[in-house]
C-alpha cells in the first residue's frame, strides 16, 4: 500500500465513522505533517493521520438553538476535530493556522452532496487567508507560545517521548515550523501553500529535529529563538498593518457561502424526509 493509499484508507474510516454516528458530513480534511511534506513512516515514528471534519447542523439544532457541534474523537492512531460549519467559519475568521491548512490539502473527502458548495468555499481560499493579516500573524504567534509551554510539560500523550528525550520533540518541531511560517507569509510573499510546504535540505532538518536529534538544553535554546523570532514578526506586523485590519467583503462572501451550504442541507433533509 502506498503513502497516498494509506492516507486515503484513513479519511475514508474517519468518514464512514462520523457518517455512523449521525453526523451529516460535508467533508474530511487532513490535517498536519502531511500537508508539510514532514510526515514519517518509519517502524519507530509513524506519524498520526489527523482530520478535521465539517458537519451541517439539522433543522432541529436550528430550531431548538442547540450550541453548534465542536468535539474531537480519537481514533485509531489519530484525531477526528469534528466542527459545525458555522463555527469552522469563525476559525477562519479568527485565522486559525490549522483550520486554514485544510483549505489547501491535497487530501479530503467531500460529500458529493454537498460538493458544489464546499467547492466555491474552497476556491476563496487565497481570500479567506487575507481576511485579517494581523490577527494571522498574532494567532501563529500565539501557537508558538502555546508549544513553548508544552515543550517540557508532561501529559499522557507525550510522557514517553519526554522520558526519552527530557522534552517532546514534536513541540519543538512545531515552533520551528511557525517560525517558519510567519516569515515566508510576511517577510518572503510566499501563498499559504508554498509557505507550509517543506523539501530539500530544509525538511531533512526538522524531520531530524522530530526524531530528537538535539538534547535538552539545545532544544531549550532553540525553542526560545524561534519563538521569539516568530514574536517579533508578529509585532512588525502589527505596527505595520494595525491591530486589526479586518476584510468585511472577504468575510460577507464567506459568510453568504456557508450559509447558503447551511440552507441545503436543511432544505434536502426537509424535502427527503430525513429525521431531523
Amino acid at each position: 500500500m502506498t503513502k497516498e493509499e494509506y492516507i486515503r484508507t484513513q479519511l475514508e474510516s474517519h468518514y464512514e465513522y462520523l457518517t455512523s454516528l449521525g453526523y451529516r458530513v460535508v467533508g474530511v480534511f487532513l490535517q498536519g505533517s502531511q500537508n508539510y511534506n514532514l510526515d514519517i513512516y518509519e517502524k519507530d515514528y509513524m506519524s498520526d493521520i489527523d482530520t478535521k471534519c465539517i458537519v451541517l447542523p439539522t433543522l432541529r439544532d436550528l430550531i431548538e438553538g442547540n450550541k453548534m457541534t465542536s468535539t474531537k474523537y480519537d481514533f485509531e492512531g489519530g484525531q477526528i476535530d469534528v466542527k459545525d460549519i458555522r463555527m469552522t467559519m469563525e476559525m477562519w475568521k479568527k485565522q486559525n493556522q490549522s483550520y486554514l491548512e485544510i483549505l489547501y490539502t491535497d487530501y479530503k473527502i467531500i460529500n458529493p452532496r454537498y460538493e458544489s458548495y464546499m467547492n466555491d468555499i474552497l476556491y476563496m481560499r487565497d481570500d479567506i487567508v487575507k481576511l485579517n493579516p494581523p490577527q494571522l500573524a498574532r494567532c501563529i504567534n500565539g501557537m508558538s507560545e502555546e508549544k513553548v509551554v508544552a515543550l517540557e510539560n508532561v501529559s499522557p500523550a507525550t510522557k514517553e517521548k519526554i522520558e526519552k528525550y527530557q522534552y517532546d520533540p514534536k513541540q519543538l518541531a512545531s515552533i520551528i515550523r511557525l517560525t517558519h511560517l510567519i516569515e515566508n507569509l510576511f517577510e518572503r510573499g510566499k501563498s499559504f501553500k508554498k509557505a507550509i510546504w517543506y523539501e530539500d535540505k530544509l525538511r531533512d532538518y526538522m524531520i531530524d529535529i522530530k526524531k530528537g536529534s538535539v538534547n535538552l538544553i539545545e532544544a531549550r535554546r532553540l525553542a526560545n529563538i524561534y519563538n521569539s523570532k516568530t514574536n517579533m514578526i508578529k509585532e512588525q506586523v502589527v505596527k505595520r498593518l494595525g491591530k486589526d485590519n479586518f476584510n468585511n467583503d472577504i468575510y460577507a462572501t464567506l459568510k453568504k457561502k456557508v450559509y447558503s451550504l447551511v440552507k441545503f442541507g436543511i432544505i434536502y433533509s426537509v424535502v427527503n424526509n430525513i429525521d431531523s
